[in-house]
């Protein structure tokens, strides 16, 4: 999972899980120390963490940090309580806590780490890796993988990609370094070299529905339809109701012309009370191209589609298509005016603009949208294929969180 741009504090509080997961996680009997102080210090502070009162936690973990011989299972445990809340810089002092007292920990390095990220303190997050005790395989691959995601926060790609797979070429049955490396190729539209990570990771975890959309998406970004078709079959086949999948799987269908197939499918899935509004978008966007006079479905659903989708211009150019067929040229018009205003380089709508506005006579107002549409380039990539895109990619970071 890439930091930079998409950040997602409910990634790094999976990460702390899975580490402990991973290295063992802290015993829910420990304590700090013995007597009925500190028991009643520890369960003070677990209340105020049950109840949500941040600072009366902190004021209560603060006081036992001040107790000397306090055990690395508890620091650890306390640590991760505050990391799952997303109170990173209590996490912090608790991990740093955990070093001075127990130099010897990898994990009180590792979390201390992931704080440092989830606070942006990237520089911190290097530091504490560079000093953590590497004395196990698994402890090298795991710091190479977060020094990754620290690069590719701040910008140094080369870095990134590098460490990214020497996590990954250690341990490729590892998911989350399969996943992160797919991910970090899809971003930099490096498509192949992402499916083949992908394909590769889903060999060793061939029941991950995630690997499974990374890999389909990938394939599809690569100009491999059919392949990507097959992938989804085979996790449709394994999760029907995979949402995730059941949108891709129509827009492969939609782009490949296959209209009544990918109708079949986002039919399927908005059957869901809680299907996609991509899935709203595509569903009306079909039905459009295949000339449907169900026009209060159409603007039904893209209707749910737009309040759902920050800026969707494409909606507006679906309902601007369904309002033309339709014969309302003012309404049309509207609506492409709306699509600019949401992207103004757009030029797919500046070009269907400029045409609607001769028809109607409005001359003057059709040679700006015309020189406006001019002046923009073309995309290697089309305006669907980029929304989509984003929003696979989001989704495969929510489905790890989830997973």
């Amino acid at each position: 999972m890439l930091i930079s741009p998409r950040c997602c504090a409910s990634f790094l509080v999976w990460v702390f899980l899975a580490t402990t997961v991973a290295y063992g996680r802290p015993s829910a009997q420990a304590e700090p120390t013995s007597g009925p102080s500190s028991d009643a210090l520890v369960e003070s502070m677990e209340k105020a963490l049950s109840a949500g009162k941040g600072d009366e936690a902190n004021d209560v973990l603060m006081r036992l940090l001040q107790r000397p011989n306090l055990r690395s299972d508890f620091l650890l445990r306390v640590g991760i309580q505050f990391a799952e809340r997303e109170w990173y810089a209590s996490a912090a002092a608790t991990f740093r806590r955990c070093i001075q007292e127990h130099p010897e920990v990898f994990e009180a390095y590792y979390n201390l780490a992931l704080a440092d990220i989830a606070q942006q303190k990237w520089d911190e997050a290097l530091t504490t890796l560079q000093r953590a005790p590497q004395n196990s395989r698994p402890e090298v691959l795991a710091c190479s993988y977060l020094r990754g995601k620290v690069e590719d926060s701040q910008g140094k790609s080369s870095e990134a990609e590098h460490d990214f797979s020497v996590a990954f070429e250690g341990a490729p049955q590892n998911a989350t370094y399969g996943m992160d490396l797919g991910l970090f190729y899809i971003q930099h539209h490096a498509y192949p070299r992402a499916a083949t990570i992908f394909e590769r990771s889903a060999e060793f975890n061939s029941h991950s529905s995630i690997l499974l959309l990374g890999l389909a998406l990938s394939q599809f970004l690569a100009g491999q339809p059919e392949r990507s078709l097959e992938t989804l079959r085979k996790l449709l086949s394994m999760q029907a109701d995979f949402a995730p999948a059941q949108v891709l799987m129509t827009f492969v269908f939609s782009t490949e012309g296959k209209l009544e197939d990918a109708e079949k499918i986002a039919r399927q899935g908005l059957k869901s009370p809680d299907a996609s509004p991509y899935l709203y978008y595509l569903d009306a966007s079909i039905l459009v191209k295949l000339q449907s006079r169900q026009y209060e479905r159409i603007f039904r659903e893209l209707s749910i589609a737009r309040r759902n989708i920050p800026g969707c211009s494409l909606c507006y150019l679906t309902q601007s298509k369904a309002h033309q067929a339709q014969g309302n040229l003012e309404a049309a018009i509207a609506d492409l005016e709306n699509a600019t205003r949401a992207d103004p380089n757009f030029s797919e709508a500046w070009y269907r603009l400029a045409s609607l506005y001769r028809r109607v006579g409005r001359n003057a107002d059709a040679s700006s949208a015309q020189d406006r549409f001019q002046e923009l380039k073309a995309d290697k990539e089309g305006r669907e294929v980029q929304m989509l895109r984003e929003n696979f990619l989001q989704t495969l970071d929510a489905a790890q969180t989830a997973q």
